[in-house]
């Protein structure tokens, strides 16, 4: 077996009992045994349960930051970009349910919350800069902080608690149905945020500010 492949199968491994068991809880033998892979590979390759979570969260944040960069240039127009980026998240979960699980308990934990922190803060920084570069002149009522952190709580709270959502419901909040509906649900309370940041305008409306905020002057040309 290639070393890339080895590697490979730790780290789907890790990912399966971190996200069932919790770093605590998981062994290098719980490893070994999943993943099929000597013990003593597993410390060549990684050294320690803390770099093997390193490297999983180094892999869900590589993928997460790709896919949030790649819908967020399907479009130029700021609500459709927001949507596209809402949908490819939520989707992103829906394909990674072990991240809110290994994410969650760390945090809750206390023992890895810089690592987490260290990988997030470039996420947060680039959604507070986009921010503020299409709702300059937004209500100052209307935190854009809130804002953000608001918007990403309503999509990965759903994951989170996806389990308590089943029992209070009723219904499988992970069926394409369920999925579906909150991605709806999340662009309608978006839109109504729009709405409020650009002061009541229409869509047609804030497309064509929009266009005007990011619209060059022409350069004069030399002579004239």
């Amino acid at each position: 077996m290639r070393p890339e492949e080895t590697r490979a199968k730790i780290l789907d491994a890790t990912d399966h009992l971190f996200g069932g068991l919790g770093f605590d809880a998981t062994t290098t033998r719980d490893i070994a045994e999943r993943s099929g892979v000597n013990k003593a590979l597993i410390h060549y390759h990684f050294g320690s349960k803390d770099e093997l979570l390193s490297a999983l969260l180094d892999g869900y944040y590589d993928r997460l930051s790709a896919t949030l960069i790649e819908a967020l240039q399907r479009s130029a127009e700021p609500e459709r970009q927001a949507g596209d980026v809402i949908d490819a998240y939520a989707d992103f979960l829906a394909r990674n349910r072990t991240f809110c699980s290994v994410v969650q308990r760390e945090v809750a934990s206390g023992r890895h919350v810089e690592a987490i922190v260290a990988r997030t803060l470039p996420f947060f920084r680039l959604g507070s800069t986009w921010l503020r570069e299409i709702a300059p002149h937004a209500p100052p009522e209307l935190e854009l902080t809130q804002v953000l952190t608001s918007v990403y709580g309503m999509v990965v709270t759903w994951f989170t608690y996806g389990r308590v959502i089943e029992r209070l419901t009723g219904e499988d909040p992970f069926s394409p149905e369920a999925l579906e509906a909150r991605r709806r649900h999340v662009r309608h309370v978006v839109a109504l945020l729009f709405r409020e940041i650009h002061g009541g305008a229409t869509p047609k409306e804030r497309g064509k500010t929009w266009q005007r905020s990011t619209r060059r002057t022409p350069r004069k040309k030399s002579g004239s």
